[in-house]
C-alpha cells in the first residue's frame, strides 16, 4: 500500500516506516557498482541529459548509488530535488527548476551547480514507501519535458533497479557478492529486454556477442545463433558500412562512435538507425567489450524525405508547360519517393468510367499502364472516386472491391494500391494510381503525401489549362479586333463613296458605327463565341429609342456566332434607319415586327428571319441601291450562305433571309434535339 501523500516532503524523508525500508536494503554507504554506472549511463544517452543519478534519499542527505555528470557522491537535503519524487507514484517532470515553487530556492538550482531540467523515476518498495529516484539533469530548461519513449524508459530503468535492489536485498542472508553478481547479470539482460532500442553487444573486433530481444524483433531475427559472430558492419547498406566500421574502431580504443544511416533486416526491410557505439570497461578501466545502441529512426527520415520531395515537385512543376511532363514529374516523384513498383497519373473521361495515362513511371522490369483502361476491369471502386474519396487498399486478394478482377491486376503485377481522386468540382476528372507488386500495409503518413503529389498535380494542370485558354482567348480578341478594323474601314469607305454631301454622310456613318459597337458590347458582356439571337436583336434596336414599343420581336431562343451577331446588328440597323426615314417609323402610327422561325426544309434545318413594317406611308421601290441596301442584301446572307428577299408592298416594306441554322450558330452546338421556346415580346 502506498502512502498518502505528504504536504511536506521532508517529513515524508524522515518518515519512520520509509527509513526502516530503506535500511533493509542495506544499500547507502556501499561501493560504487559498474551494473549501477551502465544503467545510469543508458539513461542520460537515452534522454541525452549531461547528468544522472541513482539517488537513495535518507533522513537528512541524499546518496547516489550511481552518478554522471556530478562530483558529489551524496549532499543534503537542501540540494535534493529526488526527495520530491519520493512520494510520486508516476516520473517527477520539471521543465524548468527556477520557475517551480517546490525548487526555485533549491541550493541545487540557485548554486553552481545551476540545474535547471529534471525527470525522476521514483523507486518504491514493495511495501510502497518511497526509497529514491533514477533521474536524469540538465542544465538548461527544457520545454518539452521528455518524450513518450524516453519516459518510458526511465519508468523501466526505475522498475529494474528496484528488481534489483529486492534482488539484494533477498540474498542478503546468503552469499551477498556471489547473489549480488547474479542479480546484476539478471538485471542488465531484464533492463535490456525492456529498452525499446536495438542493443547489441561487441566483441572489440566488432563481431556480435549479444542482442536484445526488441532488437532481435526489429531485425526480423528468429534465432540469434544464427547471426552468433557475425561481423556487425556488414549489415549495414552502401557508405553506412564504411560508418559503422569507423564507429567500432573509435569506441574499441575508448572513444565514442556515432553515425545514421540504412540498413536491411534479416528478411530484407530497409530502416534508418541512429546508432552509438561506446566502449564496456572491466575493471581496469580498459574496453573489454562495446555496447551498440540502435534507435528506430525510418519514420522521422522517411517524413523528411518525402517533405523534401514535396518541395522539389512543387518547385519543378510550376516550369512546366505540358500537360503530360506534370503528369510524369508527379508520378516519379510518388513512385521513387514510397518506393512502389508503379506510378501514373491518368485523365479521367467525362463519363467518368475511363482512365487515360500518357506518360507513367514503373520499377524496373515492371509493365507500364500507359493507354487508356475501363475502370470497371480492375474492381468496384469507381463510386468511391467519384465521391472524392481516396480508395487505399493493401491486398488486392481479400478486398471485396478487387478480389473478383485478380486476372486483370495480375497482368499488372498488382498487389495492392492507392488511387487519389483529382475532383473539379463535384465531377472526377483525374487519378494518381499508385501500385505496389505484392501486398502492402499502407502508413497513414504514405496516403497523406499521395494526396498531397495528387494536389498539387491538380493545382498545376489547372494552371496549364487556364494559361491555355488565356491564349485562346488573346488569340481570339486579337482576330476581332482586326475584323473589327477592316469592317469599320469598308463601312466607312461605302458610306463616304455613296454620301450626296458630307453632313449626311457624317449622321449615316456614325449611325453605323454605333450600331456596330452595340454588336461588340454584346459579345464582350458574354463569350466571345455566341451570343443569344434575341439579345442581339434587342440591342440593335435599342439605338433608336425613339421608336420604344414599336417593335414586336418574338422567336425561339437559340445562340448565332460571333461574326453572325455582327452582321445582324448591322443589317438591323440599316432596316430600322431606313424605316426611320422612308417606312413605317417615319410616323407616329407604324410598327415593326422581327420574328424568327426554326423549319425543316430541303432535308435540313433552317432558321427564318423576317422583317415586316406596317402603318407607315405608303412605300415605293427605291429608284437607285445604296451601300444600306446592299448591306442589307449581302452583308448577312453572304454570312451564313443565305437566301434574302426584299418587298417593297404598298402596306409596307418587307425583308425576309432563311439560312441553314448550323450557319447561324456558326459550330455552336445549341438544345440540339430540344424544341425551342417560343418568346414573343413587344420592344
Amino acid at each position: 500500500m502506498i502512502p498518502a501523500r505528504p504536504e511536506n516532503p521532508a517529513a515524508y524523508a524522515g518518515d519512520a516506516g520509509r527509513l526502516a525500508a530503506l535500511t533493509s536494503y542495506g544499500l547507502p554507504g556501499t561501493p560504487g557498482d559498474e551494473t549501477f554506472d551502465g544503467l545510469i549511463r543508458l539513461a542520460t544517452e537515452a534522454c541525452a541529459a549531461p547528468v544522472g543519478m541513482i539517488t537513495l534519499v535518507a533522513a537528512e542527505r541524499q546518496w547516489f548509488k550511481a552518478r554522471i555528470g556530478f562530483e558529489e557522491a551524496e549532499t543534503g537535503l537542501d540540494r535534493s530535488i529526488c526527495v520530491h519524487a519520493l512520494p510520486e507514484t508516476d516520473a517527477l517532470v520539471i521543465s524548468d527548476l527556477t520557475r517551480d515553487p517546490r525548487t526555485r530556492d533549491n541550493l541545487a538550482v540557485t548554486g553552481p551547480s545551476a540545474f535547471r531540467f529534471y525527470a525522476g523515476a521514483p523507486l518504491r518498495s514493495a511495501c510502497g514507501h518511497g526509497l529514491g529516484a533514477v533521474c536524469v539533469i540538465d542544465r538548461t530548461p527544457r520545454e518539452g519535458g521528455l518524450t513518450r519513449s524516453q519516459a518510458d524508459f526511465l519508468r523501466g530503468l526505475a522498475d529494474q533497479v528496484m528488481a534489483l535492489f529486492e534482488a539484494r536485498r533477498a540474498l542478503l542472508a546468503r552469499e551477498e557478492e556471489a547473489a549480488g553478481l547474479r542479480a546484476s547479470a539478471a538485471f542488465l539482460h531484464s533492463v535490456l529486454a525492456a529498452s525499446p532500442d536495438c542493443i547489441k553487444v561487441l566483441d572489440l573486433e566488432g563481431r556480435l556477442d549479444f542482442m536484445n530481444g526488441p532488437g532481435l524483433v526489429a531485425m526480423e531475427v528468429d534465432d540469434f545463433a544464427t547471426i552468433h559472430g557475425a561481423y556487425w558492419p556488414r549489415f549495414w547498406a552502401g557508405p553506412s558500412e564504411d560508418e559503422a566500421r569507423a564507429a567500432v574502431a573509435r569506441a574499441a580504443a575508448g572513444g565514442e562512435g556515432r553515425f545514421e544511416g540504412w540498413a536491411h533486416t534479416l528478411r530484407g526491410v530497409v530502416r534508418y538507425w541512429d546508432v552509438s557505439v561506446t566502449p564496456i570497461r572491466g575493471g581496469d578501466g580498459r574496453p573489454e567489450r562495446l555496447l551498440a545502441v540502435s534507435r528506430d529512426r525510418t519514420t522521422e527520415r522517411q517524413a523528411s524525405v518525402r517533405l523534401a520531395a514535396l518541395t522539389r515537385l512543387g518547385d519543378d512543376i510550376r516550369s512546366l508547360a505540358e500537360t503530360d511532363s506534370v503528369s510524369a514529374l508527379a508520378a516519379a516523384t510518388a513512385g521513387e519517393t514510397l518506393g512502389l513498383s508503379r506510378a501514373a497519373y491518368g485523365a479521367v473521361d467525362r463519363a467518368e468510367s475511363g482512365i487515360d495515362f500518357q506518360r507513367g513511371w514503373t520499377r524496373q522490369g515492371q509493365r507500364s499502364v500507359v493507354g487508356r483502361h475501363r475502370y470497371a476491369d480492375y474492381g468496384r471502386y469507381i463510386d468511391d472516386l467519384r465521391r472524392g474519396e481516396t480508395v487505399v487498399i493493401a491486398d488486392v486478394r481479400t478486398d471485396p472491391r478487387t478480389a473478383a478482377s485478380l486476372d486483370a491486376l495480375r497482368r499488372f503485377d498488382i498487389g495492392a494500391l492507392v488511387n487519389v481522386p483529382a475532383m473539379a468540382g463535384e465531377h472526377l476528372v483525374g487519378v494518381l494510381c499508385l501500385h505496389e507488386s505484392g501486398p502492402r500495409a499502407w502508413t497513414g503518413e504514405e496516403v497523406a503525401f499521395a494526396k498531397a503529389v495528387a494536389d498539387r498535380t491538380r493545382l498545376a494542370l489547372m494552371r496549364i489549362a487556364a494559361e491555355e485558354q488565356q491564349q485562346l482567348r488573346t488569340h481570339e480578341v486579337g482576330h476581332r479586333l482586326k475584323n473589327l478594323l477592316a469592317m469599320v474601314q469598308a463601312i466607312a469607305t461605302q458610306t463616304l463613296r455613296s454620301a450626296d454631301d458630307l453632313t449626311g454622310a457624317s449622321e449615316v456613318l456614325a449611325g453605323r458605327l454605333a450600331g456596330l459597337g452595340q454588336s461588340y458590347d454584346l459579345l464582350l458582356d458574354g463569350e466571345l463565341a455566341t451570343s443569344p439571337i434575341r439579345d442581339v436583336v434587342t440591342r440593335a434596336l435599342h439605338l433608336h429609342a425613339d421608336a420604344s414599343g414599336r417593335f414586336d420581336v418574338s422567336g425561339p431562343e437559340i445562340l448565332v456566332g460571333g461574326q453572325v451577331a455582327l452582321s445582324l446588328s448591322l443589317m438591323l440597323h440599316e432596316l430600322a434607319t431606313n424605316a426611320a426615314k422612308y417606312g413605317a417609323l417615319s410616323n407616329v402610327t407604324g410598327r415593326v415586327a422581327v420574328e424568327w422561325q426554326i423549319r425543316e426544309a430541303g432535308g435540313g434545318t433552317r432558321l427564318r428571319l423576317a422583317w415586316t413594317e406596317r402603318g407607315g406611308p405608303p412605300v415605293a421601290p427605291p429608284n437607285r441601291k445604296g451601300f444600306g441596301t446592299r448591306l442589307i442584301e449581302r452583308g448577312l446572307a453572304g454570312q451564313v450562305g443565305g437566301e434574302v428577299a426584299l418587298a417593297y408592298k404598298p402596306e409596307g416594306f418587307a425583308f425576309t433571309i432563311e439560312a441553314p441554322l448550323a450557319a447561324f450558330r456558326s459550330g455552336n452546338a445549341v438544345q440540339d434535339g430540344t424544341p425551342a421556346r417560343a418568346v414573343t415580346t413587344p420592344f
